[in-house]
């Protein structure tokens, strides 16, 4: 399990924030929110992952944009108060709700931090309405080590944002791992695979939806390192469990 707690923010959207060229730290997507009193809030979403298991294009991250998310779960989304959310709210198991995410329809997506064009950047730039046409706006965008000055843009609409994920700590200011957090192999002694074995655990992973116009879009996000089925841990399952891919490419 993370150690940091997993919870639902509901806000307005203020500013996308692509990943492009010469940008520091990880590679993510800021999409900068304002909470119920209108303080930012900050959700990244991994645009790269930081494998190299299967050569340079391990480094893609798999994804599902679902256009038309039409799930129970959204009347409940529509009911919950602006902010963070704690308790009372739904929550997400790519592999245990076969409802939620059609795993085998995932597919590996690049990022073009150069033109940002087809590429991961585009999909949620165009998914949270950006007007892309207009000149970008300065954002620095703050981390626990650094500040690094961006460009955002702000949308064409009015855009509500759902993001599931794992609290910043300390200043819970923001939330991270939009992403499946399950499915984590222990890597072989001497692997260049990151550990994220401990990260395992069942009901909840993230993802980032929005809604506009009362129609609710979702961006499901998991790794080609992470193994399907998995137990009632999040763990992989010896003998039975194996790459979402699984050989499609």
């Amino acid at each position: 399990m993370a150690r940091n707690e997993y919870v639902l923010f509901k806000g307005k959207l203020r500013l996308g924030v692509p990943f492009l060229d010469g940008y520091k730290g990880d590679p993510h997507y800021v999409i900068v929110s304002d909470d119920a009193q209108g303080r930012e809030f900050r959700i990244v979403t991994n645009v790269k992952s930081d494998s190299s298991l299967t050569g340079p294009a391990g480094y893609l991250v798999l994804y599902l944009w679902n256009a038309y998310f039409d799930h129970p779960m959204t009347a409940d989304l529509a009911k919950l108060p602006a902010g963070v959310s704690m308790t009372g709210f739904p929550k997400l198991d790519y592999v245990h709700d076969t409802r939620l995410v059609d795993l085998p329809a995932m597919r590996p997506i690049p990022l073009d931090t150069a033109h940002e064009r087809n590429d991961i950047n585009a999909l949620l730039d165009e998914m949270l309405q950006l007007d892309m046409s207009a000149d970008g706006i300065d954002y620095v965008y703050p981390t626990p080590g650094y500040k690094d000055h961006r460009l955002g843009w702000k949308p064409v609409r009015d855009v509500t944002v759902y993001a599931f994920g794992f609290l910043f700590e300390p200043a819970k200011d923001g939330l991270h791992e939009t992403h499946m957090n399950q499915g984590n192999p222990k890597p072989d002694k001497g692997s260049r695979v990151k550990d994220h074995s401990n990260e395992n655990g069942v009901f909840q992973d993230g993802a980032v939806m929005v809604e506009i116009d009362g129609r609710f879009q979702a961006l499901f996000v998991a790794f080609q390192t992470q193994l399907v089925p998995t137990d009632n841990r999040g763990r992989p399952i010896p003998g039975q469990s194996h790459p979402i891919l699984n050989g499609k490419s």
